[in-house]
């Protein structure tokens, strides 16, 4: 693991998760971890996981960056993403364990991870490389998650749904089919959805940039929460 990834995401980094319980419902066993943009931890995370305990689940919205840490101008985000995704093994170790600390004092969880933009990869990750997770829901999120080395080392009983804008710039038609291959060649129990008339970060009420194929979509946005609710009931 490279110096630079150690300081970035592990040495000294504090980390405040925010989790929330749905102590009331007999649907509290699935604990939703909730990956963020490549901006980081912010107010929208923790109102999708307040949203997915109103559902009756349990729900943590990951700090992924650590306290004061999150990028600010777009070029910092970039060079922080990109130093994240550099390489399969460490990115692995950092979801496992920000996934284990998630979990922390929280045992017989049914884990499923959610994420958006950057967060919808990296829920693809955590989904198809770590053992404990039962499923995977990626929301306008990047088709280029590290694959496998090999079908023994991929969790295939992982169960993944796809939610994504048809006119999303960063996921191509390619990129979509060569996905779904993937799975398939995996026997994956997968659901790829493409949302007319959308673009990336639809479900973004900050995105707004059309020029540039980003455009918060209140319809999409509304869609896809149903089909998230959907698809965390099959967990129950």
């Amino acid at each position: 693991m490279s110096q630079t990834f150690e300081s970035l995401f592990k040495q000294d980094i504090k980390r405040m998760h925010y989790q929330v319980d749905g102590l009331s419902s007999s649907k509290s066993h699935i604990q939703v971890i909730i990956w963020p943009t490549f901006s980081g931890l912010s107010d929208f995370e923790k109102g999708i996981a307040d949203k997915v305990v109103s559902m009756g689940f349990s729900a943590t919205a990951v700090d992924l960056y650590g306290i004061d840490n999150n990028p600010v101008e777009m070029d910092q985000k970039r060079a922080k993403m990109g130093a994240l995704v550099a390489e399969a093994e460490p990115l692995h170790e950092l979801l496992n364990d920000l996934t284990q600390s998630a979990c922390d004092a929280i045992h017989g969880k049914t884990i499923v991870h959610v994420g958006f933009c950057l967060g919808g990869r990296l829920a693809l990750e955590a989904g198809l490389h770590l053992a404990d997770s039962a499923g995977a829901v990626s929301l306008h999120g990047l088709m280029s998650f590290f694959r496998a080395q090999s079908e023994e080392k991929a969790n295939t009983k992982a169960k993944i749904l796809v939610l994504n804008g048809h006119q999303d710039p960063l996921v191509t038609e390619e990129d979509a089919q060569e996905a779904k291959r993937y799975w398939t060649g995996l026997g994956m129990d997968f659901q790829f959805v493409d949302f007319s008339n959308t673009m990336h970060s639809f479900m973004l009420p900050s995105a707004n940039n059309p020029e540039h194929g980003s455009q918060y979509n209140p319809l999409t946005a509304q869609r896809a929460y149903g089909y998230l609710a959907n698809f965390l009931e099959e967990f129950v």
